[in-house]
């Protein structure tokens, strides 16, 4: 165990989960049935990932510059579509589920997530094991959303964590900066979908380039 942590705060999206296969079909079948040819691939995808699924659905859209009404359609169809297929081919990544288990006896775990609040719910439910994480706190409607720390102030709050003993962990430059905005320390994992990792790494506290590293910087 790292001594200095005792409560990890953990984001979903390629920290957890290899979410971004499904994240693309329900993308492309919404702007499919929008009537727009586009269809993104897997490594273009990547770019759409951070911000929430609100910022994910403008951007991958955003070649259009839609109508106010295209894009709630657009949005609307996502989600609906997505809530569908987010567990086609979603899992954790290699090793995590048995990571989490082992590190449940040591630490506290939650998930802070931008994702909305009732997908979460549903991927969570079916991809982890039932009461591994206290709580998970996903995006809810007039939240703000990452790299906002409310999410980060509201499990401190509420569970009286000390900050200096968090660690947030996840894969991109907002979590990162979430982190740095709640004043905890924060772990990048490179294996995930974040872009231009090397132009702020040096923001994070600790670097894990695979889930082994990971297991090693926190058992």
């Amino acid at each position: 165990m790292n001594k200095k942590y005792k409560a990890l705060f953990l984001d979903t999206d390629g920290t957890l989960l290899d979410t971004l296969q499904d994240i693309l079909s329900a993308v492309n079948s919404a702007l499919k049935e929008c009537g727009y040819t586009k269809q993104y691939q897997y490594e273009e995808g990547k770019k759409l990932i951070g911000g929430g699924a609100y910022k994910l659905a403008e951007r991958a859209i955003s070649f259009a510059t839609p109508s106010k009404e295209k894009y709630e359609q657009f949005q609307n169809l996502f989600f609906e579509k997505y809530l569908e297929m987010q567990d086609a081919t979603t899992k954790p990544f290699k090793g995590m589920t048995e990571l989490l288990l082992s590190l449940k006896e040591n630490y506290e775990l939650f998930i802070v997530s931008n994702k909305p609040q009732f997908l979460l719910d549903d991927i969570i439910k079916k991809t982890f094991p039932e009461g591994l994480f206290i709580e998970t706190c996903g995006h809810k409607p007039k939240n703000p959303e990452k790299p906002n720390p409310v999410l980060i102030n509201y499990l401190v709050d509420k569970y009286h964590l000390n900050k200096k003993e968090c660690l947030f962990i996840g894969d991109s430059i907002t979590d990162i900066q979430t982190a740095i905005n709640g004043n905890v320390d924060s772990c990048l994992v490179t294996y995930g979908y974040g872009v231009n990792i090397d132009s702020f790494k040096e923001k994070a506290t600790l670097v894990a380039n695979s889930v082994e590293d990971l297991a090693k910087l926190l058992k």
